[in-house]
């Protein structure tokens, strides 16, 4: 990267359940939002879900990378690159992604770290837990 290109400022990460964008208008509808995941049954496996982040103050064109680990030992579960570009300085950018087939093989926390221009920009933690015990 550029010594003088700055990072672009982060202004969010979510998770959710899926991302509706309006073809007519381009606004984006976030459905169901989490940070926890209940299962009975290990290995799980998360069908379909969406990473919405938002951005700003970014110059020009910047590779990204969306990694995926169990953070209590930095394990990769998968990974996604692409490219980002900024028109303005001023422009806020929006990434909409897609996540099918995601398997997790054990409970307890999973980071989304998002890399843009070779730096970390910004992380999001899930949580993977069994469902209550039942009291009789």
């Amino acid at each position: 990267m550029d010594a003088k290109k700055p990072l672009p400022v982060p202004l969010g990460m979510l998770v959710c359940d899926s991302i509706i964008e309006d073809r007519r208008t381009g606004k984006k509808s976030l459905i169901g939002l989490f940070s926890t995941v209940t299962t009975p049954q290990m290995p799980c496996v998360l069908g379909h879900f969406g990473v919405f982040i938002t951005m700003t103050e970014g110059i020009g064109e910047y590779s990204c990378r969306l990694l995926c680990s169990y953070a209590a030992d930095d394990a990769v579960l998968g990974e996604t690159n692409g490219n980002v570009r900024f028109n303005d300085r001023r422009e806020v950018v929006e990434i909409a992604l897609d996540v099918r087939g995601l398997s997790l093989a054990r409970y307890g926390e999973y980071r989304f770290d998002f890399y843009c221009g070779g730096g970390l920009l910004i992380s999001r933690m899930i949580t993977l837990v069994p469902p209550p015990a039942v009291k009789s």
